[in-house]
């Protein structure tokens, strides 16, 4: 019963129309948009080879951010960036064009009237035939940062396509010749630059700031025709005596109504970032039609974090060289954190083997092992670990039932794809075969029955 009400609780949240999208494209006249770098002179549009390789004589390479450090690799982003101070935009006549289109955008992304975009200068970044930056996600650099605006001036240039990606969905630009390109993104949102082939790619940063949001109202989904149907389903959820996959203290399934509901949401947020006023596009639309029949079903309502755990069966490794690997999301890279042989003893016995020097552990753009290769097998088991909870007047804390069963868990429709933030290889141990396993950060909706 339980199976069958989740499923449907998953379909009816599924079918709320999308306001918007992860990213917005549009494309704008110049004729606004003036700027002089010190050094270089005024830009003049479409930017010449010839200015682009004088932008590239005053730029030095990019760097990004790794908590209070700055990191330089040219295998994770090869690019020439301009000291920001060098760069001067006249703010005034910029607005006429950046105002109207940050509105557009806003509309585009999903965000609601009552939200106000602004758009603080970040870089301004040059790429010459064969830089790049490779795939990764930004983080936040501010208060009320929501996203990234990437503003990509006129000139001739191919390849360099900035790609965007989002639970498999992908949106592509590749810049105009003639135009200013705009392209506004969440800050979840994976993306990368393909490598330039020929000519120069020429663009402007900015942070993405949202302030004003109102979050997800009931009483806008208060006539819904899915609230009563949801409602329904909700009382069902929350009545109905299911085998529960926790086991009591005589080693029998205990049969009895779920404790709470967990929706999954779509978009990744830190804690930071999470707050009924800073969903992000779909996750909003959500989130007030659960409102809404939470409400008419007299359930309570919050927004918690979560760590999911993933382990499988994996043949990557050899059971006669690894004993385990740690490798940890680190910026744009992935480091190796823990790392240690396979030992025996005199008696051919396996023995707990000594950590390698942290300083000889290496540094990887992508995993070793990836979730879906033909390496890992089958899902050997899955654990969710709320760790952060938001209750419905914005009081935040640590939550008081941190485990999520599995007869509580409705994923949705569909499957989010985000990326692992932790990966474990572990060898052959003597009691069962190689294992592999990935950490991931998810956001999502509590129901609970109120006290």
């Amino acid at each position: 019963m339980t199976d069958k009400t989740l499923r449907v609780i998953g379909e009816l949240m599924g079918s709320v129309p999308l306001a918007g999208s992860f990213a917005a494209r549009r494309t704008g006249s110049a004729e606004n948009l003036v700027i002089e770098v010190d050094g270089v002179g005024p830009i003049r549009f479409p930017v010449t080879p010839a200015q682009a390789r004088r932008l590239c004589e005053i730029a030095r390479p990019a760097r990004y951010g790794l908590r209070e450090q700055t990191l330089l690799d040219a295998n994770v982003r090869d690019t020439w960036e301009v000291p920001r101070d060098r760069v001067t935009v006249d703010e005034r006549q910029w607005r006429e064009t950046l105002l109207p289109m940050l509105d557009i955008l806003r509309a585009e992304l999903g965000l609601g009237p009552d939200c106000e975009l602004s758009a603080q200068l970040h870089s301004m970044l040059v790429y010459e035939p064969g830089q790049f930056f490779h795939r990764h996600q930004d983080s936040e650099k501010a208060d009320g940062m929501i996203g990234t605006l990437v503003v990509t001036l006129p000139s001739a240039f191919t390849g360099g396509e900035l790609v965007i990606e989002q639970q498999g969905t992908k949106v592509t630009d590749q810049g105009s010749p003639e135009e200013l390109s705009f392209v506004a993104f969440y800050g979840d949102c994976q993306h990368e630059v393909l490598p330039v082939t020929n000519g120069y790619r020429i663009t402007l940063t900015y942070n993405l700031m949202a302030k004003g949001r109102t979050g997800p109202e009931a009483a806008v989904f208060a006539m819904h025709p899915a609230v009563a149907l949801l409602a329904e389903q909700l009382r069902a959820h929350f009545t109905t005596p299911t085998e529960s996959s926790a086991w009591s203290s005589h080693g029998q399934p205990a049969k009895r109504p779920p404790h709470q509901l967990v929706y999954l949401l779509d978009h990744q947020y830190s804690q930071h970032g999470l707050g009924w006023d800073q969903l992000k596009g779909g996750d909003a639309a959500r989130a007030g039609l659960m409102l809404a029949a939470a409400d008419t079903a007299g359930y309570d309502i919050s927004l918690a974090l979560a760590e999911v755990v993933d382990s499988y069966d994996e043949d990557y490794t050899s059971w006669m060289m690894i004993y385990r690997q740690r490798w940890e999301r680190v910026a744009d890279e992935w480091k190796c954190v823990e790392s240690a042989d396979m030992e025996f003893d005199e008696d051919g016995e396996m023995v707990e083997p000594e950590p390698a020097d942290p300083a000889s552990l290496p540094v990887l753009s992508s995993l070793p092992l990836v979730p879906g290769s033909e390496d890992v097998g089958e899902l050997r088991w899955s654990t969710i670990t709320l760790t952060w909870l938001i209750d419905r007047s914005g009081a935040a804390g640590e939550p008081a039932v941190r485990a999520v069963l599995d007869e509580e868990l409705c994923k949705g429709a569909s499957e989010s794809t985000l990326e692992p933030f932790a990966s474990e290889i572990e060898g052959y141990t003597g009691n069962e075969g190689n294992t592999a396993s990935f950490w991931y950060r998810r956001a999502a909706i509590i129901i609970r029955p109120r006290q």
